[in-house]
């Protein structure tokens, strides 16, 4: 498991290692699962490839932009763009909220995109089927 919650502002979380294990969001994985489980106030985006899959989890997550487009094609589970930024309070751009929550941008091809406050960011990789 990787915790990605402190990386550095506008750095793309999309390529890296988890366990050791090289990743890259963009050109070997897709996203073929988008839950959110209210109760626990989780959102969960499953993707995976050939071999693994990897799941991204938010812990104590607001969602403040969902835009997903109902006709899909063959890339829009390819994710474009997932980083951690900043968010407008007061008029002044800020990094954290006050209950400790960071912002989050995930941009998929097609336009589809999630924006989202979360106080813990996780990825989990594993070899499908296990």
């Amino acid at each position: 498991m990787k915790d990605v919650t402190h990386t550095p502002l506008f750095e793309s979380i999309m390529v890296g290692e988890i366990d050791g294990q090289p990743y890259d969001l963009h050109n070997d994985f897709q996203c073929i699962k988008i839950q959110l489980d209210p109760t626990e106030k989780k959102l969960q985006l499953r993707f995976t490839n050939d071999d693994y899959k990897i799941i991204i989890e938010f812990h104590q997550a607001t969602i403040t932009n969902f835009t997903m487009h109902p006709e899909k094609t063959g890339d829009s589970g390819t994710l474009d763009q997932f980083y951690r930024g900043r968010f407008k309070y007061n008029n002044n751009l800020h990094e954290m909220t006050a209950q400790g929550k960071y912002y989050y941008y995930l941009a998929l091809l097609e336009k589809d995109a999630i924006e989202l406050f979360a106080k813990s960011v996780t990825m989990s990789l594993s070899r499908l089927n296990s």
